[in-house]
C-alpha cells in the first residue's frame, strides 16, 4: 500500500489508446513536476463532487506545480465519456480496468476517489480519499508554496459544497 512518505509503486496503467505506462514513465511525462494520481469510477457521487476540484486545481496549478492524472478504474470509453460529462477535464486520462485494477491495488485504493500525490524521485508525498475540502485547500496551499506561487483558493469563500464526503 502506498502511504506518505513511501516509495511509490511501479504500477502499470493504461492510456486511452492502450498502451501500457508505468508509474516512473507518467513521472516522466511531468517533466519534474509532482503527480496527483486521482483514482475514480465512474459512478461514484464523491468522485463526482470532486471532479470540479480537481479541475480547478489543474487550472491553477497544473504545469507549473502538478501534473494531474485522473485514473478511471472503467474502461477508456467511460473515462473519456466521464471527462466529458463532467466539465471537460483538462488533464491526463489513465486508465486501470476491471477485473485486475492493477494500480489500483498497487497504490492501496480501498475506496474512490483516492488522491496521491507523488514527487518527481518517486515518493508519496500525500494521501488521502473521498472529498474534503479542507484536504483541497492545504493541497493547494502546499502546491503553491513549493513553487513560490501566489496560493489561490481550490474551493471559494461561499462554495457551498460540503466539508468532508467519505468515498
Amino acid at each position: 500500500m502506498a502511504h506518505a512518505s513511501s516509495p511509490a509503486p511501479d504500477a502499470p496503467f493504461l492510456d486511452p489508446d492502450g498502451k501500457t505506462l508505468r508509474t516512473k514513465d507518467v513521472l516522466a511525462l511531468a517533466g519534474g513536476l509532482p503527480v496527483l494520481f486521482a483514482f475514480f469510477k465512474v459512478n461514484c457521487p464523491t468522485c463526482q463532487l470532486t471532479w470540479p476540484y480537481l479541475e480547478k486545481l489543474n487550472v491553477l496549478y497544473g504545469g507549473g506545480a502538478v501534473r494531474v492524472a485522473g485514473v478511471c478504474q472503467n474502461d477508456a470509453a467511460a473515462g473519456k465519456k466521464y471527462y466529458t460529462e463532467f466539465g471537460g477535464a483538462t488533464f491526463d486520462l489513465f486508465v486501470d480496468p476491471e477485473p485486475k485494477f492493477a494500480a489500483s491495488n498497487a497504490f492501496g485504493v480501498e475506496a474512490v476517489p483516492h488522491l496521491a500525490l507523488v514527487s518527481p524521485l518517486g515518493r508519496v508525498t500525500r494521501v488521502f480519499e473521498g472529498w474534503s475540502r479542507k484536504e483541497m485547500e492545504d493541497l493547494g496551499r502546499t502546491l503553491a508554496a513549493e513553487k513560490k506561487l501566489t496560493a489561490r483558493p481550490v474551493v471559494e469563500a461561499g462554495d457551498p459544497v460540503k466539508d468532508f464526503q467519505a468515498g
